[in-house]
């Protein structure tokens, strides 16, 4: 295994302070307002559909197995984080999930550290009580199911910008150095600022989700220039209210050409506040991941 250097940034390292920096489309990418363009080459020939599995161990989640190393990533998420204790239910879908291919990956909020008002479950808003609560977080995961093949962490609710002196991005770096310091270096790390981020967070995650939202958001979202510079599997893309296969496969074609290695789409919504909460029928599933492999 190689080892990772300390990756905390200084303030000499501020990248992209102020307004986010956005690129255009690349020559002959399809737009919202120029479906008859051709498409540009795919920068992600072949991805993995990572999953939200945010639905309790059963049909659905064997549903998702079966798919074997058509997964690349799939998150586990008891209650908004590991739980109060072990789930049988939960220690043997990740076992099987690790055994089919896919890698399991547990949910914690980060809550953007309290900037936004969001409190910790003793209700502090303090960035510090966030660490030590995301923290504890993290190591209940791996005692809880770190022997049966728990992947990796999946920090919701991250911050986008590098902050003040990179301050903000620092503490996702912080955390990413817990994890792989304490539950070893090959553990996966995903931050989910769920939108643009700046570059200095390529430092901060495996894997960094730079989109979730739906299908009319997508076909105008535009990308920020390092996105298409980096390994593929750095960029995650989260996108729900898909209504039918063909428009699946249109945006799967924006999401190659958007260098997303991995990708989710769902028709489900947010009329029930959780577009995670199934998977799409299976036709459509299916479908989805044939064209991820490059079928």
């Amino acid at each position: 295994m190689k080892k990772r250097s300390k990756r905390v940034l200084t303030g000499s390292a501020l990248i992209g302070a102020g307004a986010l920096v956005l690129f255009a489309l690349p020559a002959g990418a399809i737009t919202s307002s120029d479906d008859a363009a051709p498409r540009a080459t795919p920068l992600a020939a072949s991805q993995k559909v990572s999953v939200p599995a945010y639905f309790y161990p059963g049909a659905t989640w064997d549903r998702l197995i079966e798919a074997g190393s058509g997964v690349g990533l799939a998150i586990a998420n008891p209650d908004n984080g590991p739980g109060a204790g072990q789930d049988s239910q939960y220690t043997e879908t990740i076992r099987r999930a690790g055994d089919a291919g896919a890698k399991v990956i547990g949910y914690v909020a980060t809550g953007y550290f309290g900037t936004s008002g969001k409190t910790t479950r003793s209700g502090s808003t303090d960035p510090d009580a966030w660490m030590q609560q995301i923290k504890g977080d993290i190591d209940a995961w791996y005692s809880l199911y770190g022997d049966t093949g728990l992947a990796g962490i999946f920090f919701d609710e991250g911050m986008a910008r590098c902050g003040s002196g990179n301050a903000d991005v620092n503490r996702y770096i912080e955390l990413r150095e817990y994890v792989e310091s304490n539950h070893g270096e090959d553990a996966v790390v995903v931050d989910n600022p769920g939108t643009g981020v700046e570059e200095c967070y390529t430092q901060a995650a495996d894997t960094l989700v730079t989109f979730e939202g739906s299908d009319s958001s997508y076909r105008d979202h535009q990308p920020q220039d390092w996105e298409k510079n980096v390994a593929a599997d750095k960029i995650w893309h989260l996108v729900y209210d898909v209504p039918d296969e063909t428009r699946m496969s249109e945006a799967m074609a924006l999401s190659k050409e958007r260098n997303a290695g991995h990708v989710y789409i769902t028709p489900d919504s947010l009329a029930d506040d959780n577009p995670w909460d199934t998977l799409p029928p299976e036709s459509y599933w299916k479908s989805q991941l044939s064209l991820a492999a490059g079928a």
